[in-house]
């Protein structure tokens, strides 16, 4: 997959950017960055899975964004205080390219086309924060956890039902904004009405219509 770099950055300057980025490895529930720690940048996600959590008032970190290979992550940090106000956490080995502040101020001013689908990621996830304002029935934000899930994964492969990476129930608790015996409540519900099948940490969607419209019922 190709990553936002790839994507949106012109051909004249992919050699330029290409030798400013540091390549990172972190392991499986290591930190990239922490939040409240100083911006150095952004991180570009060449392969791996990441869960990007936020610090609430009471201390507990709810999930709000899964990433996955092709991802950028470190982008709200930029303004304000320059501090990342989230955290991000590798899910299993990731490999990262780190480009800094600087390199960032340098490619943003002269290529047009990576500033203008930067600003597109801002404006969605924008979107995205709004719409969750809107207050649905635990039912609903299970169903969305669980659909952003295959958003952000997908299945193991084309022929297959099984997510190629179950959330933890935790984890699910903790981006539908509920709590872990509501999670394991409503997965048996959905497994008998036939949406999903639960294979032991492992989830299979067997409905995918049924569980968008959970998921977003306000389409």
């Amino acid at each position: 997959m190709e990553s936002f770099l790839d994507r949106h950055c012109s051909k004249e300057w992919k050699d330029f950017v290409d030798s400013k980025l540091i390549k990172l490895t972190f392991k499986k529930d290591q930190y990239i960055f922490n939040a409240g720690e100083k911006t150095q940048g952004l991180f570009f996600i060449d392969s791996g899975k990441v869960k990007v959590t936020y610090r609430q008032f009471n201390g507990s970190d709810r999930l709000i964004r899964l990433a996955k290979t092709g991802d950028v992550l470190g982008h709200r940090g930029f303004g304000g205080n320059w501090t990342y106000p989230i955290s991000a956490i590798a899910l299993e080995d990731t490999q990262i390219s780190f480009m800094s502040i600087e390199t960032f101020n340098t490619l943003s001013r002269i290529n047009a086309d990576f500033t203008y689908h930067l600003m597109m990621l801002f404006a969605e996830e924008l979107r995205k924060s709004e719409a969750k304002i809107k207050q649905y029935p635990a039912v609903n934000l299970i169903a969305r956890a669980i659909f952003d899930n295959y958003k952000a994964f997908g299945f193991e492969n084309d022929k297959s039902t099984k997510l190629s990476y179950t959330l933890s129930r935790k984890d699910i608790a903790s981006k539908a904004g509920t709590t872990y015996e509501t999670v394991i409540r409503f997965l048996a519900d959905f497994s008998k009405q036939g949406i999903i099948k639960l294979e032991g940490k492992s989830i299979h969607i067997l409905d995918l219509e049924k569980l968008r419209s959970l998921a977003r019922p306000e389409k």
